[in-house]
């Protein structure tokens, strides 16, 4: 079952069209993340995240379905090599989605043939993992923000009997520890390789939860949510999380930067890899 830690981001999405017989829903343009609860306990997704998103609108159309969609993960640091899926519940007759291209379909975790997926009543978990977001899914994890000085000027007045000192703020760093991760989470050449992709428990065509996707977005500027963990105490609000960016991406963008082989090639560990909190 997958563990965390857990960065995920922001994507914006086009419609899609759900049809049932003649019967159809346009959902609307969407800015939604990759991973968000709205129940850390029971996993629930919210409707601000991809698969919540995707449920949600299920629900909203009209068709008479009803859905919801939950994460499966361990709120744990223990071993874990399994994707990052969610379980995707219907009531309803079949109905089919027509997503904008197949990318799109694959970025909500989906897979069909072309950008057309079908689906049934009863619950069926995402055959990809969530898009917008990077778990390693390694043997053990954690997050560790370090706050130092950025700078400091002082000045006496001319009896030297005082001294004011100005403080121009802090750094945040947030370090992501990550340890013996599989190497189909690193990048998407592995990932695409059926010896790797079966030792993550992960589909050969499944673009989702690479190091490398995760870099490809930092070098668009995008905002990071890097979760610790799945919930606070008492599991209700939604997980503990630190906001921010990776701007010393655009020094070296290739995922092995970031990286390290443990085992090479099947294992590899992320110690070391960087973030600058707000």
């Amino acid at each position: 079952m997958a563990n965390f830690p857990l960065v995920t981001w922001q994507v914006t999405v086009p419609s899609f069209t759900i049809f049932r017989g003649a019967s159809t829903y346009a959902s609307p343009a969407a800015t939604l993340w990759g991973f968000e609860t709205s129940n850390a306990t029971t996993g629930a997704a919210a409707a601000t995240s991809l698969a919540g998103f995707l449920a949600a609108q299920m629900t909203a159309s009209g068709l008479s379905i009803t859905a919801s969609a939950r994460y499966i993960y361990s709120n744990s640091f223990g071993p874990a090599m399994s994707p990052l899926a969610y379980d995707l519940t219907i009531t309803g007759a079949a109905f089919g989605i027509l997503f904008a291209s197949t990318a799109q379909a694959a970025l909500f975790g989906q897979a069909g043939t072309g950008p057309s997926v079908p689906f049934v009543a009863g619950t069926a978990r995402s055959p990809y993992n969530v898009g917008a977001a990077w778990m390693p899914n390694g043997v053990a994890g954690d997050v560790r923000r370090t706050t130092t000085q950025r700078a400091a000027v002082s000045s006496s007045d001319m009896s030297g009997l005082t001294t004011d000192v100005v403080n121009w703020g802090a750094i945040a760093d947030v370090e992501l520890i990550a340890s013996a991760f599989p190497a189909a989470n690193l990048t998407r050449w592995y990932a695409a390789t059926q010896i790797y992709a079966d030792a993550a428990g992960r589909e050969v065509d499944d673009p989702n939860n690479t190091l490398e996707g995760m870099l490809a977005a930092a070098a668009t500027g995008v905002t990071f949510r890097i979760y610790r963990e799945a919930a606070t105490a008492g599991g209700i609000v939604p997980g503990t999380y630190q906001v921010a960016k990776m701007p010393a991406v655009q020094n070296g963008s290739a995922a092995a930067n970031y990286a390290s082989a443990v085992d090479e090639p099947r294992l590899w560990d992320s110690t070391g890899l960087f973030f600058r909190a707000s």
